[in-house]
């Protein structure tokens, strides 16, 4: 998450290595956790893109972009999410919050993802008293700066009073885990992300660790290690790697956060991490949090300008890869040629005249917002927020025979081709959702051609159908990008 010097690898890889002072604080509250392989995760922390920060992840909790983001990391390859939790959030909404992790994992599994959950952080910026506050809104990105609004977990109060705040701390660390003690969607559990050596932080991930073994859960719990001071509080060891591709230690240790394109690559990370150890990349979406720009463009240093290359992040908001490169890297040859994706071209201006993109995107479905920088479907290509133009095509099947009605919910002008005939076709700029209905037949697959103008405002494209046997859904194509 943040710039850190490499520091020795400190974890011990024999039973019982590393936890043995959280054991004992643990008291045999719960057996030990087993030694287990993680060298099948391919992970991603997982913020939705339309959120600056993990506490509006939850407390604005969005039951669509989460479903649709999740769909992306399981078309990419992801199996792992990792996500960020908030005490605040649960001081402020708990019952809320627990019914929405429950929604989430959910989810997850429906994409057969797992999930881990980070419950405490001490990176960036303190919460503010008043996020406590029903009406508490979210400040917008600050432009050009890196993470600028994420948010340090429990912050600085509860730390300072820390005996006030010790039930409470508990109490959220333990209703989570209590509700999911035995869920097999959730991988992990994680006390701390890069917790500090003050004594502090210490005694709450040492107490946190008792905290979660006296729920009785066998599902293992770590926190980070190596320079930080998450290794003595770990059934297993977490890892972050930024510098280069060091594996450091084997398949029982996991690299929870790594991949900066200053120094990495999506394409590295697997070439050199898959097969040895477990990796979770920072992170999916390209989005509202700002990980697309580096750790230097900070608020003393802000970026000027929007980033060709983002610093984290896969996925825009509309699905489409940063690059084709990472795509083919994390599914493989032979994944991204069975991959269903629809071929995309992106264009610079609202006729469709200056191509500045090629990609594939699994569906079309995306609301992008007026913000500079994410209310644009790829900044980075030099495409504007306004007066930009999309061609989609692929193919799709038709599962029986029929009558199929197709509906495009969208802010600008839309024209679906279906088998070459008009099915849609929105000429008029505003919010809306126009339909046609076109005849099929089973087992065939038809070539679809949408084109997609948009001119002010916040972005946004939803393409469904209906047909015999089936209520309204997101359309997916069953053809692959050829040629791309």
């Amino acid at each position: 998450m943040r710039p850190s010097s490499r520091a020795l690898f400190l974890f011990l890889l024999s039973a019982g290595a590393g936890c043995g002072v959280a054991k004992a604080s643990a008291q045999g509250a719960a057996p030990a956790v087993e030694h287990r392989d993680w060298t099948w995760v391919q992970g991603a922390v997982f913020v939705p893109t339309n959120c600056v920060n993990e506490a509006q992840q939850w407390d604005e909790y969005d039951t669509a972009a989460n479903n649709r983001e999740l769909h992306y990391a399981s078309v990419y390859g992801i199996n792992t999410v990792r996500v960020y939790l908030h005490y605040y959030v649960y001081l402020k909404k708990r019952d809320t919050l627990l019914a929405n992790i429950e929604d989430f994992l959910g989810r997850a599994d429906k994409y057969g993802i797992k999930a881990e959950f980070v419950f405490f952080d001490d990176c960036w910026n303190e919460p503010p008293a008043e996020l406590l506050s029903p009406g508490y809104r979210y400040p917008a990105p600050i432009p050009g700066v890196h993470n600028s609004r994420w948010l340090v977990c429990p912050g600085d109060e509860a730390l300072s009073h820390y005996e006030q705040h010790r039930p409470r701390l508990k109490a959220y660390v333990q209703d989570i885990v209590g509700a999911h003690r035995s869920d097999p969607r959730v991988a992990f559990w994680e006390i701390y992300n890069e917790p500090k050596k003050a004594d502090s932080t210490v005694r709450l991930e040492r107490d946190a660790f008792a905290w979660i073994k006296d729920t009785g859960t066998r599902i293992p719990v770590t926190a980070t290690g190596g320079e930080f001071s998450g290794g003595p509080f770990s059934d297993f060891p977490s890892w972050h790697e930024y510098g280069d591709y060091a594996v450091l230690g084997g398949g029982q240790s996991l690299c929870t956060e790594c991949m900066n394109r200053k120094g990495q690559s999506v394409a590295g990370i697997v070439g050199h991490f898959k097969g040895k150890v477990g990796y979770i990349m920072w992170e999916l979406g390209i989005g509202r949090d700002n990980c697309r720009f580096s750790w230097d463009e900070n608020r003393e240093k802000p970026r000027k300008d929007e980033t060709p290359k983002p610093f984290h992040g896969i996925v825009y908001p509309d699905g489409h890869p940063w690059s084709l490169e990472d795509a083919r890297a994390l599914l493989g040859p032979g994944g991204f040629a069975r991959a269903r994706f629809f071929n995309v071209t992106y264009y610079a201006d609202g006729s469709f005249s200056r191509p500045a993109k090629t990609s594939v995107a699994p569906f079309i479905d995306f609301d992008l917002g007026e913000e500079d920088g994410t209310g644009s479907p790829d900044a980075s290509a030099g495409i504007p927020r306004e007066r930009f133009s999309v061609l989609y095509e692929g193919a799709v099947l038709a599962p029986a025979s029929g009558s199929y009605t197709v509906s495009a919910d969208s802010d600008g002008r839309v024209e679906v081709l279906l088998d070459g005939r008009p099915v849609v076709s929105k000429q008029v700029p505003g919010r809306s959702v126009s339909s046609g209905a076109i005849g099929l037949e089973a087992g065939r697959t038809y070539p679809i051609t949408v084109r997609y103008a948009h001119a002010t405002g916040g972005a946004s494209l939803h393409l469904s159908w209906s047909g015999p046997g089936f209520a309204n859904r997101i359309l997916e194509p069953v053809s692959h990008a050829a040629g791309l």
